[in-house]
């Protein structure tokens, strides 16, 4: 696919591509357009992005649709479904990405600060209780928290 094929959301020099262009799913256009104003707002995760190796998935419990992010040195690209062998796959509600999109990291997003507060432990709570899955959680570690940190809309 060429690079015109590819819609996409422009940020200081990591931009964040739908594979599928105008037909991405609503899921990889949310991704897309969180990560990239993420990135924008919070230009030092760059330096997060650019580490992350590993693809990581995302699945909707909700909707019932998933997307990868595919992550690179130059940017990310984000594929509608589950692509490839993603090392992290998450499997959410809505309101559960929401609430981690609300977990404060610090440390280059290896350090999950946020999960200290009421919010984090609720999130820990889902996890334990399997309602909200982390697949790689424990074997690719800084790719979960790293990804946890470039979803979060805290500074």
């Amino acid at each position: 696919m060429s690079r015109s094929d590819v819609a996409g959301v422009s940020t200081q020099g990591y931009p964040f591509e739908l594979s599928e262009g105008d037909e991405a799913n609503g899921l990889a256009s949310i991704l897309a357009m969180l990560l990239g104003q993420n990135l924008e707002q919070y230009p030092d995760r760059i330096a997060i992005a650019r580490r992350v190796r590993r693809p990581v998935a995302v699945y909707s419990t909700d909707t019932d649709t998933s997307a990868t992010i595919v992550f690179g040195t130059d940017g990310a690209t984000v594929h509608n479904g589950i692509v490839g062998r993603p090392s992290v796959t998450v499997m959410a509600s809505v309101d559960q990405i929401t609430d981690v999109s609300q977990l404060k990291m610090m440390g280059a997003g290896l350090l999950p600060a946020g999960f200290f507060t009421k919010r984090g432990l609720h999130v820990l709570g889902e996890i334990a209780r399997h309602r909200l899955v982390v697949k790689g959680l424990l074997t690719h570690t800084a790719t979960a928290l790293r990804f946890i940190a470039l979803v979060s809309v805290v500074e």
